[in-house]
């Protein structure tokens, strides 16, 4: 799909006085395809934890959008590359651990941590042929806290510049992230394009209606619950109501008492989620990934603070699969709308759905070729 400028900047009006995105955007592969060419390759993609790339060799596999990556620590630092290798394309590592070399599972193509390439066998009889001409191909790498993003774009401003006041607004809510664990990771899949269910993220216009316990627990009365805008990361916070602090609530809910007396929800363009629920120190991440034009596919990853107990931590977790099931309804129901076409485009408070709105006027500046901030 190809589009004149004018067209853009007439959507970006359109934007701004509350119209929609139109629906083929979330149906179309071909939107998907300059998505993945426009969002994904030149933004900063979360992998993983940094506590688990502390020892050499360490390794963490994910995607910057359809691109396979791999982040080692070798013994300059962290390093990442393209998972890919250079001779059939086969991914070269697999999930997370350590290792002192990376090989390809097809051939035994061996690259060291610095991701040169080291051994290909039967090369040596082959004409012309140098190990050193067939790296893996590197690319950005950046920690951010506890937090490890990688990027493809060489011209991309770093990640610290996009997101670094993050850190200072994570640690007002009580969350000490140099002390928190990881405690369980899981995948997960969604049956509505990508941005449908990052637009129900970003905003709590729905949780009085679709979300019970949820907002049992915090106060999302719109005069309360913030909302705010930082450039390339937005933020959402509210705090615990005092029924649920008095175990007072009509839903069952778990322990909201704790150091962590408000939430806060921040979205990190593109795809990154992170989440703090009242109670005991805790922290979840979600990493949201096309899965096709009209599906997501995604990994979500919890965190608590020293001393959790078990029970607290199950219990929270029921908590967040009850509030993710409870979206997943409602966005499988808005891409059923979505398939149909009709009407082309929806209709969006600004005030109350401020933070939707400029996630799509970052996406409608990203595929017009300029920066989305």
């Amino acid at each position: 799909m190809t589009q004149p400028s004018e067209t853009y900047a007439d959507l970006l009006g359109a934007l701004d006085h509350g119209e929609s995105l139109p629906a083929r955007w979330y149906t179309d592969p071909s939107i998907l395809e300059q998505e993945m060419l426009q969002v994904f390759r030149k933004s900063w993609n979360y992998v993983g934890p940094a506590a688990e790339l502390t020892k050499l060799g360490d390794y963490v596999t994910g995607y910057a959008g359809n691109v396979p990556v791999v982040v080692v620590r070798n013994d300059k630092g962290l390093a990442a590359f393209v998972n890919v290798c250079r001779h059939r394309r086969h991914l070269v590592m697999k999930g997370r651990g350590n290792a002192t070399l990376m090989q390809c599972g097809y051939h035994a193509w061996t690259y060291d941590l610095a991701g040169g390439l080291r051994r290909a066998p039967r090369s040596a009889s082959e004409p012309g042929f140098r190990l050193e001409d067939f790296p893996l191909l590197p690319i950005r790498v950046e920690a951010l806290g506890p937090f490890v993003f990688v990027n493809l774009d060489a011209n991309a401003p770093a990640a610290k510049d996009c997101y670094g006041p993050i850190l200072d607004i994570i640690a007002k809510s009580g969350i000490d992230l140099a002390t928190i664990k990881l405690h369980s990771r899981n995948e997960w899949k969604g049956r509505a394009n990508w941005k449908a269910m990052l637009e129900n993220y970003l905003e709590c216009y729905h949780c009085a209606v679709a979300h019970p316990g949820f907002s049992a627990a915090i106060d999302v009365r719109p005069d309360v619950y913030t909302l705010a805008s930082h450039g390339w990361f937005s933020s959402q916070a509210g705090r615990v109501r005092p029924a649920a602090l008095e175990g007072k609530s009509k839903v069952e809910l778990y322990d909201v008492k704790g150091d962590v007396a408000e939430s806060q929800y921040h979205f990190l363009w593109p795809n990154l989620t992170i989440n703090i629920n009242p109670g005991f120190p805790n922290l979840s991440v979600d990493v949201w990934l096309p899965d096709g034009a009209t599906a997501t596919r995604g990994f979500s990853e919890q965190y608590f603070g020293p001393g959790v107990d078990e029970g607290f931590a199950q219990s929270l977790i029921a908590f967040n699969l009850q509030v993710a099931k409870e979206d997943d309804d409602l966005t499988d129901s808005v891409q059923h709308g979505l398939v149909g076409g009709l009407p082309d485009r929806g209709r969006f408070l600004i005030n109350s759905e401020q933070l939707v709105i400029q996630f799509q006027r970052m996406v409608a500046r990203a595929l017009s070729g300029v920066s989305p901030v």
